[in-house]
C-alpha cells in the first residue's frame, strides 16, 4: 500500500551499507593516462558531504528528527545455515572509497550493529520492535524490505510505502518461493514470480500461505527442511526473531 503518511516526527533508520555503496559507486571516475593506462578515483570529502546533505534531506523531507544508521557486523548468521549464501559477492570488486565512507558514517552518526546480523535485519527488528509501530522510517534501495511490516522509503524511485503484516508475510513466502540470486540462494526451483504469485493468491494467512509453499518444493522432490531453510534465508529479521538477552537470532520455524 502506497500513501502519505501522517506530519508527526519518526525516526530514519538508514540501512546503511546500500546508502554508502550507492554514494561510493556514484563518485567513481575513470582517469586515462598516458601509453593508454587507466585508473580510478573517487573524492571521499566529497562523499562526506554527500552522504550529510543526503542523509539531512531525508531527514527534512520524511519529516524525522533522529537518524540511526544499521550496519552489517563482520560475521553473518546465515552461513551457517547455508555456506554459499552471498559467496559470489567475494569476488565482486567494492568502490574504492566505500570503507572510508562507512567509518565516517559510524564517527558521526548514531549506529546499530547487532552479533551476526546484517543491516537489514537491524532495520527489521528496529521498525518492529515493541512501541516502534509507525514511529520508524527505514530508508533502503532493498525490495526485499518489503518483507518487513512498517513504514519505507526507497531510494531508487523515492517512493513511501506503508506495508502491513499481511502483505509483508505475503512478500516474505514469495521471497521464499523465487530465491534471490543476488543473495546466492535459488528458492523453489522452476517458480518464478508469475507462478509464485498464484500459488499464494488468495491464501488468508500465513500459515495457510506456508502450507501451499511447502507443497511446491514437494513436487521438486525437495523436503519441508529444505523449504525452511529457504525461508530463513530470505527472512529479514524482526523484533521477534531477535533474542536480545543471547543475541541471537530466532530462526524462523511455522
Amino acid at each position: 500500500m502506497i500513501r502519505r503518511i501522517d506530519a508527526k516526527k519518526r525516526t530514519l533508520v538508514v540501512d546503511g551499507s546500500l546508502f554508502v555503496y550507492r554514494i561510493a559507486t556514484a563518485l567513481e571516475e575513470p582517469t586515462r593516462w598516458e601509453d593508454d593506462i587507466w585508473t580510478l578515483h573517487a573524492d571521499a570529502k566529497l562523499g562526506k558531504r554527500v552522504i550529510d546533505t543526503t542523509l539531512g534531506n531525508y531527514k527534512t523531507k520524511l519529516n524525522c528528527d533522529k537518524i540511526i544508521i544499521a550496519e552489517d557486523h563482520k560475521d553473518n548468521f546465515r552461513h551457517s545455515l547455508y555456506p554459499e549464501y552471498k559467496s559470489h559477492r567475494k569476488k565482486v570488486r567494492k568502490p574504492i572509497i566505500v570503507k572510508p565512507l562507512k567509518e565516517y558514517l559510524k564517527e558521526n552518526y548514531e549506529s546499530v550493529s547487532l552479533p551476526g546480523l546484517e543491516g537489514d535485519d537491524v532495520c527489521g527488528i528496529l521498525a518492529t520492535k515493541p512501541g516502534n509501530k509507525d514511529k520508524i522510517v527505514v530508508l533502503s534501495g532493498d525490495k526485499d524490505m518489503r518483507t518487513i511490516p512498517g513504514i519505507h522509503h526507497f531510494i531508487h524511485d523515492d517512493s513511501t510505502e506503508v506495508v502491513d503484516e499481511k502483505t509483508a508475510n505475503y512478500n516474505f513466502m514469495y521471497q521464499t518461493l523465487v530465491g534471490d540470486l543476488t543473495d546466492g540462494f535459488g528458492g523453489c526451483p522452476t517458480i518464478g514470480g508469475v507462478k509464485a504469485s498464484r500459488v499464494l493468491a488468495n491464501k488468508k494467512d500465513l500459515p495457510e500461505m506456508w502450507e501451499a509453499v511447502v507443497a511446491e518444493y514437494e513436487k521438486q522432490k525437495l523436503d519441508k527442511k529444505y523449504a525452511l531453510t529457504q525461508a530463513r534465508l530470505a527472512r529479514i529479521l524482526r523484533a521477534s526473531d531477535w533474542d536480545s538477552k543471547k543475541e541471537k537470532p530466532i530462526l524462523w520455524k511455522m
